[in-house]
C-alpha cells in the first residue's frame, strides 16, 4: 500500500470514528439532558407527576427493550442502512417532541427516541469494531469512542440545564438538528456493508419479542414501585411477568436454529462480569438524581447551576477515558476496572458521610475529581471486556448486551434509591443520605466482583 493510500485510509478511519462517536454521544446525552427540563415541561403542558414520569421512563423502556434486537440486526443485516434509517427516526421524534403541546405525544416521541437509540448504539459499536481490528488500534479507537460517550452522560445535565434555562423545547430541538447533521455526514462516510450473506439469515422474532417484553415489564415494574408502591397490583403483575418471559426466552433460544441471543455467548466470563459491572452506570445516574434533588429542592439552585455542577466530572471523564482504555492493554481489564469502581465508590461515600455537614462546593469538588476519573476508567475497561473476543457475527450482540445492562441497571438502582429516599424522609437530608448509602453499597458490591476478575487469567 502506498503512503498516499495509507494516509487516505487513516483519514477515513478517523472520520468514521468521529461519526460513530457522535452517534453514541447523541444517545448518551439524551438520557441525561431531559432532567433539568422536567419541571418546565410539567408546567407548560399541564402534565401530572404520574404522566411526567414517563417522559424519562419512556426513553429507558425503548432503549433497554430494543438494544438486543438492535444488536442482533447489526450482526445479520446491512449496518449502514440500519444506522441511517434509525438516525432519521431519532431526528423526526426529536422534532415532534419539540413542537408538540400534548403530553402523551411527548411521551411517545421519547419512546421512539429510545427505540432509535436501541438500534443505533450497537450498530455504531459494531461498525467501529469492524473498522479497527488490531488490538492496540482498536483500544485507542474505543478509548476515543468511550470518552465521547461517557462525556455525553456527564455533560447531558449541563447542556440540559443550559437549554432549559432558555426554553425546554430546545432540549429536543437542538439534538434533532445535530442528529440531522450527523445523519448526512454518516451517509457520506459509512462504507457500504460488504459482508457476505447466504440469503438464509433468519431473525428470531419470538426471541426479540420476549427480550423486549422481559426488559419492558422489569423496567415498568421497578419504575411503578418507586411511584405507586411495591404492593400496587400493576407493580406485582409487571415484576411477576418479567421473570416468566425471561424463562420462556431461555427455552425458545435453546431450540431456535438462529437464536437472537446464542446462549454460548455467556460462556465468556469476561462478558458476564462486565455486564454485571454495568450496575455502576445505574449507581452513577442515581447519584446524579439524588444530587439534583438536593441542589434544587434543598439548596434552591436553578437548573443551569445544577447542570454546571457536573461539568468538571464530565470534562475529566472525556479527557481521561482514552488513556484508561490504553492502560487496559498494559495492565489488563480488571485491574483498571477495579481501580475506577473503587474511586467511584469513594466519591459517593464522601457525600453519604458529609451531606448536610460540610460545605457542598467542597464535597462537589472532591466527588467530581474522583468520580470523573473513576467513571472514565471503569466504563472504558468494562466496555472493552464486554466486546473482547467477539466474532464478526457477535459484535452487535455483545455491544447490545452491554448497553442493555446499563439501561436496566439505571432503572433498577435509581428506583431503589428513590424508594430509600422516600422511606427515610423524602426531601429531608436524612432521606438523601439513605439514598446515597444505597448507591455506595451497590458500588462496593460491583467493585468486589470486579476485583475477583483480577484473579482470572486474561485471554
Amino acid at each position: 500500500m502506498t503512503k498516499t493510500a495509507a494516509g487516505t485510509q487513516s483519514r477515513h478511519a478517523a472520520l468514521l470514528l468521529a461519526v460513530m462517536s457522535a452517534v453514541q454521544f447523541l444517545d448518551a446525552m439524551d438520557i441525561a439532558s431531559i432532567g433539568p427540563a422536567l419541571p418546565l415541561i410539567q408546567r407548560d403542558l399541564g402534565m401530572s407527576p404520574e404522566v411526567l414520569h414517563w417522559v424519562v421512563s419512556g426513553y429507558a423502556l425503548g432503549f433497554g427493550g430494543f438494544l438486543l434486537l438492535g444488536g442482533r440486526l447489526a450482526d445479520l443485516f446491512d449496518r449502514r442502512r440500519l444506522l441511517l434509517g434509525w438516525l432519521v427516526v431519532f431526528v423526526i421524534a426529536g422534532l415532534v417532541g419539540a413542537l408538540t403541546s400534548d403530553g402523551l405525544v411527548l411521551v411517545i416521541a421519547r419512546l421512539l427516541k429510545g427505540i432509535s437509540a436501541g438500534f443505533t448504539a450497537p450498530v455504531a459499536m459494531a461498525l467501529l469494531l469492524d473498522s479497527f481490528r488490531e488490538e492496540q488500534a482498536r483500544n485507542r479507537a474505543l478509548g476515543t469512542f468511550l470518552a465521547i460517550s461517557a462525556s455525553g452522560f456527564s455533560l447531558g445535565l449541563v447542556f440540559g440545564g443550559a437549554l432549559a434555562q432558555l426554553h425546554w423545547r430546545l432540549v429536543f430541538l437542538l439534538p434533532a438538528a445535530f442528529g440531522g447533521v450527523v445523519t448526512l455526514v454518516a451517509a457520506a462516510v459509512v462504507p457500504r456493508d460488504r459482508r457476505r450473506r447466504t440469503g438464509t439469515e433468519r431473525l428470531d422474532v419470538l426471541g426479540a419479542m420476549l427480550v423486549a417484553g422481559a426488559a419492558i415489564t422489569l423496567v415498568y415494574g421497578v419504575s411503578q414501585a418507586s411511584t405507586a408502591g411495591g404492593s400496587h397490583p400493576l407493580t406485582l403483575a409487571a415484576l411477576g411477568v418479567s421473570p416468566l418471559l425471561l424463562a420462556l426466552l431461555l427455552v425458545v433460544e435453546r431450540g431456535h436454529p438462529a437464536p437472537l441471543i446464542p446462549l454460548s455467548i455467556f460462556a465468556r466470563a469476561g462478558l458476564v462480569r462486565a455486564n454485571v459491572g454495568m450496575l455502576m452506570f445505574g449507581a452513577y445516574v442515581a447519584f446524579q438524581f439524588v444530587l439534583t434533588l438536593y441542589y434544587e429542592g434543598t439548596l434552591g439552585w436553578p437548573p443551569l447551576q445544577t447542570g454546571l455542577s457536573f461539568l468538571l466530572g464530565g470534562l475529566l471523564t472525556g479527557t481521561t477515558a482514552r488513556y484508561w482504555a490504553a492502560a487496559v492493554t498494559r495492565f489488563g481489564t480488571w485491574p483498571v476496572a477495579t481501580a475506577g469502581l473503587f474511586l467511584l465508590a469513594t466519591s459517593y461515600a464522601v457525600w453519604a458521610v458529609l451531606i448536610g455537614r460540610a460545605e457542598p462546593l467542597a464535597l462537589l469538588l472532591i466527588q467530581q475529581v474522583l468520580g470523573g476519573i473513576g467513571f472514565a476508567a471503569a466504563y472504558s475497561a468494562l466496555n472493552i471486556a464486554a466486546v473482547a473476543g467477539a466474532g464478526e457475527q457477535e459484535q452487535g450482540l455483545a455491544s447490545g448486551l452491554f448497553n442493555a445492562s446499563a439501561q436496566l441497571g439505571t432503572s433498577l438502582v435509581t428506583a431503589v434509591t428513590a424508594t430509600m429516599i422516600a422511606a427515610n424522609g423524602d426531601a429531608i437530608v436524612d432521606g438523601y443520605r439513605a439514598g446515597l448509602w444505597t448507591i455506595v453499597a451497590v458500588s462496593l458490591a460491583i467493585t468486589l466482583q470486579s476485583a475477583l476478575g483480577t484473579r482470572t487469567p486474561q485471554p
